[in-house]
């Protein structure tokens, strides 16, 4: 039954994937989307702990691993952001002439790769960016790369039509980030009420008469986690 349900719900690709696609085929799209924009609004977490900041920042890929990297100056307050608290979110949107078409967003931890172990990725560095390297001529031992080691991400693309195609994926052995919401199948007593005020209409009955999410069409709106009588939808974000 619940595949006969499913047949009905068919969206567009999300930048030409599926749900039905690998996470190494839906890393690989969202890495190819980062690399032909190439800048980043980065995201960091302020030195008393508290506060967001962020700046735009290029990203490269430098060598044959297929990570990517971030530049700055050892003296930047970002550098001692990093330094306390090595983590990051950066977001690309494109094809924003009228309103958002497709994004990537990228969590990731970053490790500092020291100068004198690493030679070749900063001598890429230098080739990619010939116009930082004239800003720090003068030393250019002033200037850190550091490598998005592991992380998550998501691929939010938002068509013409208004069907929400949202996909995840992780890299360099990190979980994915769990779904917003998610229906607890033993809480779940089958009353519909889910399915009636979803805004995308993406959730369906299974062959046991109780309800689930399809994710990959997901507003992530929280309209039926309120709405449900039984509590029976789960938050994924809260620890």
């Amino acid at each position: 039954m619940e595949e006969a349900v499913m047949s009905m719900f068919n969206p567009k690709p999300c930048l030409g994937l599926t749900e039905k696609n690998t996470n190494e085929e839906i890393k690989n799209a969202a890495f190819q989307f980062v690399k032909e924009v190439g800048y980043m609004i980065i995201g960091t977490t302020s030195l008393d702990g508290r506060t967001p900041t962020a700046r735009g920042l290029e990203v490269h890929q430098l060598d044959d691993s297929g990570d990517f990297f971030i530049g700055l100056a050892k003296g930047k307050p970002v550098y001692y952001e990093l330094q306390k608290n090595p983590y990051i979110v950066g977001v690309i949107v494109r094809e924003t002439v009228k309103r958002l078409s497709a994004s990537v967003r990228i969590s990731a931890h970053v490790r500092e790769l020291p100068p004198e172990e690493n030679q070749e990725i900063y001598k890429r560095y230098w080739e990619l960016n010939p116009g930082t390297k004239a800003l720090y001529h003068k030393d250019l031992d002033m200037f850190r790369i550091f490598v998005l080691d592991r992380g998550d991400g998501e691929i939010f693309h938002l068509p013409e039509d208004d069907e929400v195609c949202r996909l995840r994926f992780s890299f360099g052995g990190a979980s994915k980030r769990p779904w917003a919401y998610e229906i607890d199948q033993e809480k779940c007593v089958g009353c519909g009420t889910c399915e009636e005020v979803c805004m995308e209409d993406v959730i369906f009955p299974n062959e046991e008469g109780k309800y689930f999410i399809h994710h990959f069409g997901c507003l992530e709106c929280g309209r039926c986690a309120m709405n449900c009588p039984n509590d029976a939808i789960a938050k994924g974000f809260q620890p």
